[in-house]
């Protein structure tokens, strides 16, 4: 029986590397994403998108200046730092420890549901910002 436990710590072990280096995370049950690596890319996407959204309507002057909001927009960035760090390291063509992208794995649920959360808050904005007659 002494020798069962530190098998089972290997292959424990062995199973938590080949994920890291294979990429066996889950994507969420709700996504159409094929593989965790499309739905990390694809939440980065949208992270851009609304960021992008965000410096137009702040040049524009039509950000509300209200603490539910820049809360949200914090929350956001909070959420995503991870992510934003691992594309940036992955841009600069350096190695990443597993124990990072288990945390990065981790954080995009996180993420994603901020980035919601903000587009949301966002999506308010336009409608009042729509003329009139853009209302049915």
């Amino acid at each position: 029986m002494p020798t069962v436990l530190p098998r089972l710590k290997f292959l424990t072990l062995f199973t938590l590397v080949s994920c890291g280096v294979i990429g066996c995370a889950s994507v969420p049950a709700n996504s159409q994403h094929d593989s965790f690596a499309d739905y990390a890319e694809s939440v980065f996407r949208h992270q851009s998108t609304v960021l992008s959204r965000l410096m137009m309507l702040s040049e524009a002057e039509q950000l509300p200046d209200n603490e539910d909001f820049e809360n949200t927009e914090q929350a956001m960035h909070d959420a995503c730092h991870l992510l934003n760090e691992y594309a940036e390291r992955e841009s600069d063509g350096e190695h990443m420890g597993l124990r990072f992208k288990a945390k990065v794995q981790a954080s995009i649920e996180g993420c994603d549901a901020s980035i919601q959360k903000m587009e949301a808050l966002m999506s308010g904005l336009d409608q009042e910002s729509a003329p009139p007659h853009a209302h049915p």
